[in-house]
């Protein structure tokens, strides 16, 4: 219990990606250029409470998805009776809205900024069948950045993105309406207090902003199930095949699977999969799981599933989503690596580097 507690204290993956979700599934989004992520910041509402999803990678599938980064962030496919353009691609998301179904709540949130946050943008570093690796890279600046500013990757510093008014932003589709207008001075929307769950499987979700500060808004969801992985953890090991299944879902949603082992990793890399929901498996190839182990293992190894649908939009500052999403996540276990907060967490013989969560 205490190590299952600790993951999920420590489960937001930063890309987070939100996810979020967080963030956002391999051909999709690439999530942001990969997701989580999606809506705009990974799906941080499980543990932080509400927020966006992040650019999380969602694959192509029938219903929203497609490959932002990796196929083309513009393509679009068909759901019921809306078209969904998949997830951003993750130079260009600037924020975006999320409809959430966790196991004990739901709640619709959202936020759209003036720029891109350079930390977001993620590179990837790997691919095989529906699964990419995505490492986060940390731009440097000399001297530092002021207050309110961050370093590009150009070694700039430029103003911190800041959240803006998009009017008054109207959810259809929910199982309550929701009509939200921006709170200051974050310019924030969101309804924690939705029925839960917010929304029926297959229900057309609509989100439409008045404009405020930049030009209105029209995106579109589909109400999916809740996801239900098949196991109660995930065990993995550098050269072994992993064969992950849940419980099949609509054709017409995405399956996203986003596992981070680094907790604690300057460059951290995140794994994400998609595929269509009613498949049911995916399998990891024991390639792919071998140099994400090899890039680094730090504290709490965790995987987030989603199933999702995702439709994007670009405006002024940069490109905007809107995911609908269902999570729920697992602990997993990585061969060789105990994670710990103090010693007696670890092995006979063995010490808790705390800092890192890692038994020596």
């Amino acid at each position: 219990m205490q190590i299952r507690s600790a993951v999920f204290e420590r489960s937001q993956i930063w890309i987070m990606l939100a996810l979020t979700g967080c963030a956002s599934t391999s051909g999709a989004g690439e999530t942001s250029e990969g997701t989580a992520s999606s809506s705009s910041s990974a799906d941080t509402t499980g543990a932080d409470g509400p927020s966006t999803t992040s650019a999380a990678d969602s694959t192509t599938s029938a219903v929203s998805s497609s490959d932002s980064a990796g196929s083309s962030a513009g393509e679009s496919s068909t759901g019921g009776d809306v078209e969904l353009a998949g997830n951003c691609a993750y130079a260009d998301h600037v924020g975006g809205f999320v409809a959430v179904y966790e196991s004990s709540y739901s709640a619709f949130s959202g936020s759209v900024a003036d720029g891109v946050v350079p930390l977001n943008v993620l590179e990837q570093v790997g691919e095989a069948d529906s699964c990419k690796l995505w490492r986060r890279n940390n731009p440097f600046c000399d001297p530092g950045c002021p207050a309110a500013h961050v370093c590009d990757f150009d070694g700039n510093c430029i103003p911190y993105p800041i959240n803006h008014d998009v009017g008054v932003v109207t959810v259809t589709g929910l199982l309550k309406p929701v009509m939200l207008e921006p709170i200051a001075p974050t310019f924030s929307y969101f309804d924690t207090m939705l029925p839960h769950p917010g929304f029926e499987p297959g229900a057309v979700i609509t989100v439409e902003a008045t404009g405020g500060d930049y030009s209105p808004l029209l995106l579109h969801g589909i109400g999916v199930e809740m996801v239900v992985p098949a196991a109660e953890d995930l065990r993995i090991a550098r050269d072994t095949s992993l064969d992950v299944e849940w419980t099949p879902g609509d054709a017409r949603t995405t399956m996203r699977l986003q596992i981070a082992v680094d907790q604690h990793g300057t460059s951290p890399l995140a794994m994400i999969c998609s595929v269509p929901a009613d498949l049911g498996v995916l399998t990891i190839s024991g390639e792919l799981i071998t140099q994400f182990l090899d890039n680094g293992i730090s504290g709490f190894p965790s995987a987030d599933f989603y199933f999702e649908t995702v439709d994007s939009v670009d405006i002024e500052p940069g490109c905007v989503d809107f995911a609908v999403r269902s999570h729920d996540q697992l602990v997993v276990w990585v061969a060789g690596h105990t994670p710990c907060n103090v010693t007696p967490d670890c092995p006979k013989g063995q010490t808790c580097d705390v800092m890192n969560q890692t038994c020596v």
